[in-house]
């Protein structure tokens, strides 16, 4: 009876955390194509960007079939982005990162140019009220979700 019980909750929890993929990559992908028809500048999207965010969600693809992802690597991290182009990235336990931010043109639409730089923060950006999304996959990086909070 308790083998059962155990693994039930096991074959539960395990659901629980494919939906939550399958949730999160839809939400990546809704933000793309918000993000892609808003017909952002590199002033509008700086100014729609301010404000502080949660991370949510990474991706990562391989070769093949090999995909990675998890929405507990980076749990409590936290981004703000300021007007006056400052960011500070709370990396929950570990360091604090503050720098320099600014919005560039990049390789598909626009980028965070960030000094210092943040592994997180790298990548085309992809804004649609509530979630930012750096999405570096096309370049073989990993794609990470923020919320705003």
């Amino acid at each position: 009876m308790r083998s059962t019980l155990i693994l039930a909750l096991t074959l539960l929890l395990t659901a629980c955390s494919k939906d939550n993929s399958e949730r999160y990559k839809e939400i990546i992908n809704d933000t793309m194509e918000c993000s892609y028809d808003a017909g952002w500048s590199v002033n509008t999207l700086g100014d729609a960007i301010v404000g502080t965010y949660e991370w949510r969600y990474v991706r990562a693809y391989g070769f093949g079939e090999w995909e990675y992802s998890s929405d507990s690597d980076f749990k409590n991290w936290t981004l703000e982005l300021k007007a006056d182009s400052t960011f500070i990235l709370n990396q929950a336990d570990s360091a604090t990162v503050q720098g320099q931010w600014s919005l560039s043109n990049s390789w598909l639409s626009f980028m965070l140019d960030c000094q210092p730089p943040a592994s997180t923060l790298w990548g085309e950006v992809l804004y649609c009220e509530p979630y930012l999304v750096f999405y570096s996959s096309p370049v073989d990086g990993p794609d990470h979700l923020y919320e705003r909070q």
